[in-house]
């Protein structure tokens, strides 16, 4: 299991992972009975092994940061499956792993997201950007060339995905709600809940070539937008 801390993104650090390196006995023996029986589910022994190198690099980021030790940690989980640390409300983190690649994401009180997708051949692009996509995002994958159009649908769905693992709300909200755009730009976005407009702090990034990642941070709800904090930049340099 080899680990990599990437550049701070969006706010938050977020770690690399090898899923094929073989992980630490110690941090593999720290998994807890739960994770040992979805790793047993697999139908194919390598996938089965990625799942339990991804939950010890997780253990092993976790107990470095907390000082408990990896087969202390607790975790507890939300209203939609999302996990969070017992013990220790302040750090929030999240995982997201394909194939042989994971990323993890760690923020200091505030709500973090995470997922990374592999390009590949997509057949069902444009009826899944239909079912998920806003029009405008969907006009605008259309517009895309057909040689990158994998690779513009691929950035679109990471980032509503992370958006979405952020608020907790997975795919149980609707992806149409909010935008994100096809473009790999750092940007703000806004989601309705029922406690209010949530903001998120949004940023594209890749690990390899073949990787399309995103992360996103909820920002605090008395944070000023970013148009009004560029709007009163300019009026202090003017």
């Amino acid at each position: 299991m080899s680990i990599t801390e990437l550049p701070s993104l969006a706010g938050c650090r977020v770690w690399q992972v090898d899923l094929d390196a073989a992980p630490a006995p110690q941090f593999v023996a720290a998994l807890s009975a739960p994770e040992e029986e979805r790793a047993c589910r697999f139908v194919f022994k390598r996938d089965g092994e990625r799942f339990v190198a991804a939950h010890a690099a997780l253990r092993d980021t976790l107990s470095a940061l907390t000082g408990i030790p990896a087969a202390l940690l607790d975790f507890t989980q939300g209203p939609f499956g999302k996990p969070a640390l017992a013990g220790v409300p302040s750090l929030r983190f999240n995982l997201s792993h394909c194939r042989s690649f994971a990323l993890i994401a760690v923020c200091e009180r505030a709500e973090v997201g995470v997922d990374i997708e592999l390009l590949r051949p997509m057949p069902d692009a444009e009826a899944l950007a239909l079912a998920c996509f806003t029009q405008s995002e969907h006009e605008a994958l259309a517009a895309v060339a057909p040689a990158a159009r994998e690779r513009a649908f691929l950035t679109c769905w990471t980032r509503k995905e992370a958006c979405l693992k952020a608020t907790g709300a997975g795919l149980s909200a609707d992806t149409r709600s909010f935008e994100v755009g096809i473009s790999p730009d750092d940007r703000e976005v806004e989601i309705a809940t029922a406690d209010g407009v949530l903001r998120l702090a949004l940023c594209s990034f890749a690990v390899a070539h073949d990787a399309v990642c995103a992360v996103a941070r909820v920002l605090p709800r008395d944070a000023a937008p970013a148009s009004r904090r560029a709007a009163e930049r300019g009026m202090v340099s003017a």
